[in-house]
């Protein structure tokens, strides 16, 4: 009863907010947990039962089935390609999952017959903006894989001035020698970046018993790190607009990431760290090979090769596990370095968490 362990330390020690904030809970039942009372202590709105692929229909599961639907815990069927044991489950169930590497050719098929259910459809294992865009024109109504973090080869994109200007932008906020005036400067360009940094330090977040007037006085209170993240968080969302919303998730999760997992490293700059996971997905949003995003903006030589994936050195040792480690990549993040070694379940709900948070205000 491994699994039915898992699900109990994971929802009482972790809580299901922390873990997944306010979206759904999908969770793997095969034969044995379907069969006990376990699913009946999901939360009622919040939780979705996944059916296994293996999973043979018998009066117990039927009868669980019929609870949770009475008791609002979604039901989904896994992996499905009209397996025949599944075909009973399909009029209780609220999703279906579909893996469309499995599915290949007959993935068309396969949703038409659907239709006669009212089921939401979840595609699985999406890899490619090609693979996205089908399953939408299908009517798929969400999403797995990792498309939306990768670019999308199109041969005659190019940086726009205006984004070439918020890159630029971006990469002056790094410079660490900079005075406290001449970081205010240097936002004070941007009205608007000014204004939102302003809003900001005088916000809940960063309570203060008056209000901040001026940048130079919220980079005093607040610290030079502090603003640059928020002021480099604030442009990068403006180069995010038509990606997916979960696109600068990823970057501020893998910031955090690179912070936590780099503090062992004491001659590596924290801010660097931070600002090596937030680009790490300028490749995604330009659909441009990194390299060539890059290679004409100043930051220092050390994180171009990082963001490029040519470094060795600490900080690109860092930033590999941390993608890896948000990507789910266990293996190849523990075999990435040393940096691994300081990686927990703590440290990625804080990372989470931290994403949340900032993209929240």
């Amino acid at each position: 009863m491994r699994s039915a362990r898992v699900i109990c330390e994971t929802l009482g020690a972790i809580g299901l907010d922390r873990l997944a904030g306010d979206a759904r809970v999908f969770l793997n039942f095969d034969q044995e947990l379907l069969e006990t009372d376990l699913p009946t202590i999901l939360i009622p709105g919040r939780s979705v039962v996944e059916i296994l692929e293996n999973v043979d229909p018998r009066p117990q599961i039927f009868a669980t089935l019929e609870l949770l639907r009475k008791r609002g815990i979604g039901i989904a069927v896994d992996d499905f390609v009209f397996q025949p044991n599944l075909l009973p489950f399909l009029p209780y169930a609220d999703y279906v999952k579909i893996d469309i590497l499995q599915a290949g050719d007959d993935l068309d098929a396969i949703v038409r017959r659907l239709s006669e259910y009212r089921l939401k459809l979840l595609a699985e294992n999406v890899e490619t903006h090609e693979q996205f865009a089908h399953c939408k024109s299908l009517g798929f109504h969400y999403f797995q894989g990792y498309f939306f973090a990768r670019p999308e080869p199109m041969a005659k994109r190019s940086v726009a001035p205006i984004e070439l200007g918020v890159l630029t932008l971006i990469a002056r906020l790094q410079n660490p020698e900079v005075s406290s005036s001449g970081l205010a400067a240097t936002i004070s360009v941007d009205v608007a970046l000014a204004h939102q940094i302003l809003t900001i330090a005088n916000s809940g977040t960063y309570y203060r018993e008056r209000s901040v007037i001026s940048i130079l006085e919220a980079i005093v209170m607040l610290g030079h790190n502090v603003i640059r993240q928020w002021a480099s968080l604030l442009l990068l969302s403006r180069l995010s607009v038509h990606k997916p919303s979960e696109l600068l998730k990823v970057a501020v999760t893998r910031a955090r990431l690179c912070q936590t997992l780099g503090a062992a490293h004491r001659h590596l700059d924290p801010q660097e760290l931070f600002t090596a996971g937030l680009l790490s997905v300028l490749d995604a949003l330009f659909d441009r090979p990194m390299d060539s995003v890059v290679v004409d903006l100043p930051l220092a030589s050390s994180l171009k090769e990082a963001l490029c994936g040519r470094s060795s050195d600490a900080l690109g040792e860092v930033l590999r596990c941390a993608i890896a480690f948000g990507s789910g990549a266990w293996v190849e993040a523990s075999a990435a370095g040393s940096a691994a070694q300081d990686f927990d379940m703590e440290t990625y709900l804080d990372a989470v968490e931290f994403a949340d948070k900032a993209l929240s205000i």
